[in-house]
C-alpha cells in the first residue's frame, strides 16, 4: 500500500474526519425538534443586555458565571434568533469537544485511545442532548478536555506554551460554569499525588497559583451568589435527591442501557495490555504503570462523584446533566479499555457499540411544548391582546414564542414573576391590570384550581371563552381565553345556540382572508356537533367565500359546551384573488352536518331568517 492511506497518521486523520462528520450529523439532527424549555429561555434573558458589560452585569446577580453568556450574546447577535441559530453554537462547541478528546486520549495514553474516546463521545447520547441546548453545558465539557490536554502536557513536556495554554483553559472552565472547580481540584489531588522534584513543585504552585488569581476578581460574585441561591432556590427546584432511582437515571444517561460492558471496559482502561508471540504462543502482559496517567480520569470521576453525593445531601443541586463534567474522563478510560483488548476482539466491539449507539437513545428529555402551547394562543390571538403566564420558568421560553410568533410589541406578563416583586400587593396588582382589559390569554400548568386570583377574574366580568390544552407526560399545558361577554345575546340560532358578540373586519383586499371572532353560548345542552359557516355575499345575495367548520376549527365541538358558559370562535375567510372591489356583506349560519339544514335566526324586531348579517365588508383593490 502506499499514498495516503500507507501513512499511520493519514489514515487516523481521515478516520478522525469520519468520526467528526458523524458526531457532527448526530448534533444536526432534529435539533429544531424539541421546544425551547425554561433553562434556555433564561439564557436568552440572560444575554439580552445591550452590551457585553450588560450581560456580566446580569450574570453577578444570577448563578452563573459569565463567560458561555457573554460568547453567547455576541453569536445571537451574528446569527440571528431561530431555534437553530441559537441551538447550532452548542453543536459547533460539542463538535470542538470530540476533536479536542482525541488530543486528550493521545496526550493521556496513545493515537488509538484518543481516536476511540473521539467515536464515543461523538456517540455519547448525554453529550449529543445537551449539544442541542442553549446552555452552556457544551463548553462546560469541552474547555474541561482542553484544559485536561495541556494539564497532560505540561505534565510530559513542561513547556511554556502548555504552562499558558493550560493556565487560559482552566481560567475559561471556571468562568464558564462552578462545576469546572471539581476538575481543577481532580488536577489538583493528582499533582499532590504524583509529582515529584522540586522544580515541578514550583511550577504546579505557580500554575494553580495563576489560576486562583485569575478568578480572584469574580470570587466576590461566587461568595454573594451562593448566598442569594440558598435563600432563594429558584433554579434549583428541579434537583434530584441522593437515591438509588437518581444514580440509576444517571447511570444510564451517562453510559448507556449497557452500563454493565462500559464500566468493565472503564477498569480495563486503569490498567496497560500488551500481545506478542514467543515462541509459538501469545504472550498477555498486564501492568499498571505508568499509574500517573491513569489515574488523573480516575481521581476525575471519583472525586465529581464522591463530592456530589456529599454535597447534595446537605445542599441539593444534583441535576442529571451535572454529570456532563465527568463524561470525558469516562469515555477516555473506556477508549483505553478498548485499546486494551485484542484487536479482533476490540474492532468487533467497537462495531457493536456504534450499532447500538446509532440505534438506541438513553438520554433525551422531554421538554413542554412551548412553542405548540403558544402556537394554540397565535392562531387565535386578536390583536394586541396580553398574553399572561402562570407556568414558574416556562415563562421564559413562551415569552421568545410569543415575541417570534405574534411579534415583540404584544405584552407578556409573567404572573410569578410579578409575585416576586409584589408580594402581598400581587392581587391588587392584577386586578389593576386586569382592570384595563377586555380580553386576555392566560398559560397555565396543570388543572390545579386558581384559587389566588380565579375569584378576582370572575369579579371584574371576565369569562373563560376558550382552553387548549397540550399534554406534557400527562400534564395539559393549557392556553386560556377570557372575555367580557355582553349578557345580552344578538340572535338566536334555532333553539340551541345565542350568538352574543362579533367581531370582523369593515375593508379587505383580494386574495386577503377575512378574520371574523365570534362569542357564543349554548341555550341547552347540545347532543350534536354543530359546523359554523361565515359567508362573504355579493349585492345579489351570491356567497363568493366562505370558511365552514367546527368552532375553533374542532377545538370546541358544540357537543362540548355547557349551557349559558361563553365560546369562543375564530374562522378565516380566504377572499378569491379574482374578488372584484366592491361591497359585499359578512353572515353567519349554524348547521348540523349530517343534514345540511340550516338552524333559523332570530333577532328582535327582524323576522326569521337562516343567516345572521354580521355587516359590510369593502373589498378594495390590493393595497
Amino acid at each position: 500500500m502506499s499514498g495516503l492511506y500507507a501513512n499511520p497518521s493519514s489514515r487516523r486523520l481521515l478516520a478522525l474526519l469520519v468520526v467528526l462528520a458523524l458526531g457532527w450529523a448526530l448534533r444536526v439532527h432534529a435539533l429544531e425538534t424539541r421546544s425551547l424549555w425554561a433553562d434556555e429561555g433564561w439564557t436568552l434573558v440572560l444575554t439580552q443586555g445591550s452590551t457585553l458589560a450588560d450581560v456580566t452585569r446580569t450574570l453577578a446577580a444570577d448563578q452563573h458565571p459569565p463567560l458561555y453568556f457573554a460568547a453567547f450574546r455576541v453569536w445571537r447577535t451574528l446569527t440571528g434568533e431561530s431555534e437553530f441559530a441559537l441551538r447550532f453554537f452548542s453543536v459547533l462547541i460539542s463538535i470542538v469537544g470530540v476533536a479536542a478528546i482525541y488530543q486528550f486520549g493521545r496526550s493521556l495514553f496513545h493515537p488509538l485511545a484518543g481516536l476511540l474516546a473521539a467515536l464515543l463521545l461523538a456517540l455519547a447520547d448525554n453529550h449529543i442532548d445537551l449539544a442541542q441546548e442553549v446552555r452552556h453545558y457544551s463548553l462546560l465539557a469541552t474547555l474541561a478536555i482542553v484544559s485536561s490536554i495541556f494539564y497532560v502536557r505540561w505534565w510530559r513536556a513542561p513547556s511554556r506554551a502548555n504552562r499558558v495554554g493550560y493556565v487560559l483553559a482552566t481560567l475559561a472552565m471556571l468562568y464558564t460554569h462552578y462545576l469546572g472547580a471539581f476538575v481543577l481540584l481532580a488536577q489538583g489531588v493528582h499533582f499532590v499525588l504524583f509529582a515529584r522534584g522540586r522544580r515541578r513543585w514550583l511550577e504546579g504552585v505557580f500554575l494553580f497559583g495563576a489560576i486562583a488569581l485569575g478568578f480572584l476578581p469574580w470570587l466576590p460574585v461566587v461568595i454573594d451568589q451562593n448566598r442569594v441561591r440558598w435563600d432563594d432556590p429558584l433554579y434549583y427546584r428541579n434537583s434530584l435527591p441522593n437515591s438509588p432511582e437518581t444514580y440509576r437515571v444517571v447511570r444510564t444517561s451517562l453510559l448507556g442501557s449497557h452500563y454493565g460492558l462500559m464500566l468493565g471496559l472503564l477498569a480495563l482502561g486503569l490498567t496497560y495490555i500488551t500481545y506478542r508471540w514467543e515462541q509459538g504462543r501469545e504472550i498477555v502482559r498486564v501492568r499498571v504503570r505508568p499509574l500517573w496517567a491513569a489515574a488523573y480520569p480516575a481521581l476525575w470521576i471519583a472525586l465529581v462523584v464522591g463530592l456530589t453525593v456529599i454535597i447534595n445531601a446537605r445542599r441539593q443541586f444534583l441535576t442529571e446533566r451535572n454529570f456532563i463534567v465527568i463524561a470525558p474522563a469516562v469515555w477516555v478510560l473506556v477508549a483505553h479499555g478498548l485499546a486494551n483488548l485484542p484487536r479482533v476482539g476490540r474492532w468487533l466491539l467497537v462495531a457493536v457499540i456504534v450499532i447500538v449507539g446509532l440505534t438506541t437513545v438513553d438520554a433525551r428529555r422531554h421538554y413542554p411544548d412551548w412553542r405548540a402551547v403558544t402556537h394554540n394562543i397565535t392562531t387565535y390571538h386578536l390583536d394586541a391582546e396580553p398574553v399572561l403566564m402562570d407556568i414558574w420558568v416556562g415563562d421564559f421560553p413562551v415569552r421568545y414564542y410569543v415575541e417570534r410568533q405574534m411579534g415583540a410589541s404584544t405584552p407578556a406578563v409573567s404572573l410569578r414573576e410579578w409575585r416576586a416583586r409584589y408580594g402581598v400587593e400581587f392581587p391588587l396588582r392584577l386586578r389593576d391590570y386586569l382592570h384595563s382589559l377586555d380580553a386576555f390569554w392566560l398559560v397555565y400548568w396543570g388543572d390545579a384550581p386558581m384559587d389566588e386570583y380565579g375569584p378576582l377574574i370572575a369579579e371584574i366580568g371576565f369569562e373563560q371563552t376558550a382552553a387548549l390544552a397540550v399534554d406534557h407526560l400527562g400534564t395539559p399545558l393549557y392556553s386560556y381565553r377570557y372575555d367580557r361577554v355582553p349578557p345580552a345575546p344578538l340572535a338566536g340560532f334555532g333553539e340551541l345556540f345565542a350568538l352574543h358578540a362579533a367581531s370582523a373586519p369593515e375593508q379587505a383586499a383580494p386574495g386577503e382572508s377575512v378574520t371574523v371572532a365570534l362569542w357564543w353560548r349554548a341555550v341547552v345542552p347540545v347532543p350534536l356537533d354543530y359546523s359554523v359557516s361565515v359567508t362573504v355575499t355579493d349585492a345579489e345575495g351570491r356567497i363568493v367565500a366562505q370558511h365552514d367548520g367546527s368552532p375553533l376549527d374542532g377545538h370546541a365541538p358544540t357537543s362540548a359546551w355547557l349551557p349559558g358558559a361563553p365560546r369562543f370562535d375564530l374562522h378565516r375567510v380566504p377572499l378569491p384573488e379574482t374578488l372584484p372591489p366592491g361591497e359585499y356583506r359578512l353572515g353567519v349560519r349554524v348547521y348540523w352536518y349530517g343534514d345540511q339544514q340550516l338552524l333559523p335566526v332570530t333577532q328582535a324586531a327582524r323576522p326569521a331568517d337562516d343567516s345572521f348579517d354580521l355587516g359590510p365588508l369593502k373589498v378594495v383593490a390590493n393595497r
